[in-house]
């Protein structure tokens, strides 16, 4: 039976994502909190015994002029990879969904290795369209291929020894260098907005403002953790980390400044987050996004994979984003339209 979320289920809704191993913070209430610009819904499948199968949550965002909307079901549905029937059901809720909503295009990118053919078989053949086939870097909306390691109930001595020597080297060192890493509350946002935008300057990309980093703390609430790294009593590296339940330890935005970086603050601040994925007991840890192309020294993310693959671990490839077309005029005009901007922007 499926079962629109609403207040009165929302706390169950929330178990099951954190509990099952497809659940990851995108798809919790909390983070649609964090995107306020859009709307949020989701839906339930319960079996006869009244036990939830599976869910599917969507923002959904309505372009004004036109006035129709893109669901984005962000990471795929919350359901075991080969229960096909599960994920019909909650397909067809969505359907009943992007109708209220006037929906041109239903949008996924489901956490799921290209390992698994059928899944993305199984889209394809209920009429979703992949973008960007092949894509090696950062084309879509959610990184296609991310960095993780598995915890493995390795204690701290264990994972450590999973690291290049010369990374267990400067974690040792940092301290005595005079790196002291702290967990801090918003007040100290204004320290990482500074350093972020001397990253992006330094690395070539947007960063957010203040508001969206408060915003993320404010609404994930204990699930989230700001880590500084100071020196000589100055904020010189910050990250943003967040769990979810078991599953995952997510490395989520990281800022470090162009000074003193030879007494290695990123280290102990990866160091730090991976200390408390140990705590809460999760399985992996994950470091985001990679490109494709990451062994290949004239890529420019050659040195993101450099600095991730030096804490041991491996590379995912997910299958993919896939678009399914609800209006065809509506989604070729809204498309054509957003690739118009994006040349008069440059």
């Amino acid at each position: 039976m499926i079962e629109r979320v609403t207040k009165e289920n929302l706390d169950q809704y929330e178990a099951f994502i954190k509990k099952h191993p497809k659940g990851l913070f995108q798809h919790s209430s909390k983070w649609a909190k964090v995107k306020s610009a859009w709307k949020w819904e989701a839906v339930m499948l319960r079996d006869e015994d009244g036990n939830i199968k599976g869910s599917a949550d969507v923002l959904i965002r309505t372009v004004p002029v036109i006035k129709a909307s893109l669901l984005y079901c962000c990471r795929g549905f919350v359901a075991d990879e080969d229960d096909f029937a599960t994920f019909d059901a909650l397909f067809a809720a969505l359907l009943d969904i992007a109708k209220e909503y006037h929906g041109y295009c239903i949008k996924i990118d489901p956490e799921i290795t290209v390992e698994n053919k059928a899944y993305k078989q199984h889209l394809l053949s209920k009429g979703f369209v992949e973008l960007n086939p092949g894509c090696m870097d950062f084309e879509n909306v959610q990184p296609r291929f991310v960095y993780c390691f598995d915890y493995n109930g390795l204690n701290e001595q264990e994972l450590m020894l999973t690291f290049k020597p010369d990374y267990r080297n400067r974690i040792r060192k940092a301290p005595k260098k005079g790196v002291e890493v702290k967990v801090m509350g918003t007040e100290a946002l204004d320290d990482f907005v500074r350093i972020m935008q001397e990253t992006g300057e330094r690395d070539n990309f947007s960063t957010r403002p203040k508001s969206y980093f408060e915003q993320i703390m404010n609404c994930m609430g204990e699930d989230c953790r700001l880590y500084m790294a100071y020196y000589e009593g100055k904020a010189i590296a910050g990250t943003l980390a967040i769990k979810w339940g078991q599953n995952v330890m997510k490395y989520q935005y990281g800022a470090s400044s162009n000074a003193h970086r030879n007494v290695y603050p990123n280290y102990a601040l990866q160091w730090a987050m991976m200390q408390w994925g140990m705590e809460c007991g999760c399985k992996v840890y994950d470091f985001g996004g990679i490109s494709g192309d990451c062994q290949n020294p004239d890529n420019p993310h050659y040195g993101l994979w450099r600095f991730k693959h030096g804490f041991g671990g491996y590379m995912k490839e997910f299958i993919g984003e896939f678009d399914y077309v609800i209006n065809k005029p509506v989604y070729h005009l809204y498309n054509l339209a957003t690739k118009v901007l994006e040349k008069v922007r440059k």
